[in-house]
C-alpha cells in the first residue's frame, strides 16, 4: 500500500509541475505500523486526488474540442482555376468511358504528363517490349481518347488527375452496384450469392468450379474456367475469352480490348470471397492482384486483335450486344425514308373522301390511270316560281349549304389562281397536296348577272 502511494504520487507530481499546482503530500505510510485512522486519512485524500484528475480530464475534452473545430481543414485538393472547373463535364463523361474500356487501373503519374510528339501506338504488338514503349503507348491511348479541345488546357494537371481518378472509381462502384442484382442470371447461380455481399462464395461448389479452385488453399489461376467456352480449360490459350456470351452480358458502349479485360475481371471479382473491390488492385480476403488480372488480359488482347479467333470473338459480341439495337435502327430509317419519299402513284397518294351529308362537286377522272381532275363547278342557280314552297330535310339542307360552300371556294380559288384571261392555271396542285399529277384548265367564267355576297366573294 506504501509503494503503491508513493509511486501514484511520484506520477502525479509530474502532471502537477506541468499544470503550476502544487498538491498537498501524502504522507508515506508504513503498512505494517499503519493506524486504521491513517489509512482513512489516506484514503480520503486519495479519493480527492482522483476527483481533481477526472474534473482535470475532463476540461482538457473540452479544450481539445475547441482546438480540433478551430483548426483549419485541410483541403482534399488544391482549387483549381475557373479554366479547368469548365471542361469538368467533359472531363467526366470521357473519364467514366475510360475505366470501362480503355484503362482499369490508370497510373497516376502517367496522367500528369504530356503526350509526346512521337508516341508509341497503343493498338501496337510492340507497346508490351519495354517500360518506356509502354509509358508511351499510354499517353497515346489517353490522348487518343479524350477530346483534344482539353489536351493543352487541362490534361496533365493535378485536377485533371484527381477528376480521373474520381469519377473511374465511382462509375467501377456504380456497375458492381447494379451487376449484383443481376449477376444471379449472369452466371446461372442463384441471386442470393451476390444479393448480400458478405455471403460466404468460397464454399459454393459450383462457383469453385468456375474459379478453378479447390479446397481451403485456393490458389487462383490468371485465366479460370470461367473465361473458356464450356469451362473447359485450354493450357494452349487459344479458347481463352471464348466465354462470349458471359463477357457480351455487360452493358458496352464498344468493344475494346480494355472493354473485354474489364469484363472478365469484375466476373472474377463477382465470384470472389471478396466483399469490396479494392482501389489498389489487390483482394483483400482472395488476394487476388485485381491489377496484374486486367494487365496480362489486356496485353493477350492487343497482341492477338487481329487473329481470326479474336476477330470472331468481337464479332459475335458485336452482333449480340448491338445486333438489336442496329435492326431496330434499320427499321426506323426504312419507315422515315418511306414517309419521305415522292412518288406518282395513286396509291401512295391517299384519295380525297367525302362525307354523306357532302355534295359531290368532283367528277369521277376521265381515265383510271390518271389522278382526279376537277370539272368546271355547277351553277347553282335557285327555284324558280312564286307558289312554290318546299320544306328541305335536315339532310338536304346540309347537302346545300355544303354544295354552295364548295362552289363559292372554287371560284375564289379559280380566280386568284389566274393572272389573266388566257393564262393557265393549275388547280390541282394547290389541292392535292404532294402529289404530282397536273391538269390544266382555264379562268372559270359565269354567264348571266352575278351578285357579291357578305364575303365578297362572287356567287352565280
Amino acid at each position: 500500500m506504501s509503494h503503491l502511494s508513493a509511486q501514484m504520487l511520484g506520477d502525479d507530481s509530474d502532471d502537477d509541475w506541468d499544470e503550476g499546482n502544487v498538491a498537498d503530500p501524502i504522507s508515506i505510510i508504513s503498512g505494517p505500523n499503519a493506524s486504521k485512522g491513517d489509512l482513512m486519512d489516506a484514503l480520503k485524500a486519495m479519493q480527492l486526488e482522483i476527483q481533481q484528475l477526472r474534473d482535470d480530464n475532463r476540461t482538457l475534452k473540452e479544450n481539445n474540442k475547441v482546438l480540433v473545430a478551430e483548426k483549419p481543414k485541410r483541403k482534399q485538393c488544391v482549387d483549381a482555376p475557373d479554366a479547368l472547373v469548365a471542361h469538368e463535364q467533359t472531363i467526366s463523361l470521357y473519364a467514366r468511358e475510360y475505366g470501362m474500356m480503355v484503362e482499369m487501373f490508370p497510373d497516376s503519374e502517367l496522367l500528369m504528363k504530356k503526350c509526346l510528339d512521337l508516341c508509341t501506338p497503343f493498338n501496337s504488338i510492340d507497346r508490351y517490349k519495354t517500360s518506356a514503349t509502354q509509358e508511351s503507348a499510354f499517353l497515346d491511348e489517353l490522348y487518343t481518347h479524350f477530346p483534344e479541345r482539353i489536351h493543352d488546357a487541362v490534361m496533365g494537371s493535378m485536377y485533371f488527375k484527381d477528376l480521373v481518378n474520381k469519377c473511374i472509381t465511382d462509375a467501377r462502384s456504380n456497375e458492381i452496384k447494379k451487376l449484383c442484382g443481376v449477376a444471379g442470371d449472369i452466371f446461372n447461380l442463384p441471386g442470393k450469392y451476390f444479393a448480400n455481399v458478405n455471403y460466404d462464395r468460397a464454399g459454393i461448389a459450383d462457383i469453385q468450379k468456375m474459379l478453378g479452385v479447390s479446397g481451403k488453399t485456393q490458389a487462383y489461376k490468371i485465366f479460370p474456367p470461367l473465361l473458356f467456352p464450356g469451362l473447359q480449360e485450354d493450357a494452349t490459350l487459344k479458347t481463352v475469352f471464348g466465354n462470349w456470351t458471359l463477357v457480351a452480358k455487360w452493358s458496352f458502349q464498344q468493344v475494346t480490348p480494355g472493354s473485354i479485360a474489364w469484363a472478365a475481371v469484375i466476373a472474377i471479382f463477382l465470384l470472389s470471397p471478396d466483399t469490396e473491390f479494392p482501389g489498389s488492385g489487390v483482394g483483400k480476403s482472395s488476394t487476388l492482384n485485381y491489377k496484374d488480372l486486367f494487365f496480362q488480359y489486356k496485353k493477350l488482347l492487343i497482341a492477338k486483335w487481329g487473329t481470326k479467333r479474336i476477330k470472331t470473338i468481337v464479332t459475335n459480341i458485336n452482333n449480340h450486344v448491338f445486333g438489336g439495337a442496329k435492326r431496330l435502327s434499320d427499321e426506323i430509317n426504312r419507315a422515315m425514308l418511306a414517309l419521305d419519299m415522292e412518288t406518282d402513284s395513286e396509291e401512295d397518294t391517299p384519295p380525297l373522301s367525302l362525307t354523306p351529308s357532302a355534295v359531290q362537286v368532283l367528277s369521277a377522272p376521265s381515265a383510271p390511270s390518271a389522278p382526279p381532275v376537277l370539272s368546271a363547278p355547277p351553277i347553282l342557280s335557285a327555284p324558280e316560281g312564286p307558289n312554290l314552297d318546299i320544306q328541305p330535310t335536315n339532310m338536304e339542307e346540309s347537302a346545300s349549304r355544303a354544295a354552295v360552300h364548295a362552289n363559292n371556294q372554287l371560284n375564289t380559288n379559280v380566280e386568284a389562281a389566274a393572272p389573266n384571261d388566257g393564262e393557265e392555271t393549275d388547280v390541282v396542285s394547290g389541292l392535292r397536296g404532294r402529289g404530282r399529277g397536273k391538269t390544266r384548265g382555264k379562268k372559270a367564267t359565269t354567264q348571266g348577272p352575278t351578285r357579291r355576297g357578305r364575303s365578297g366573294v362572287k356567287v352565280a
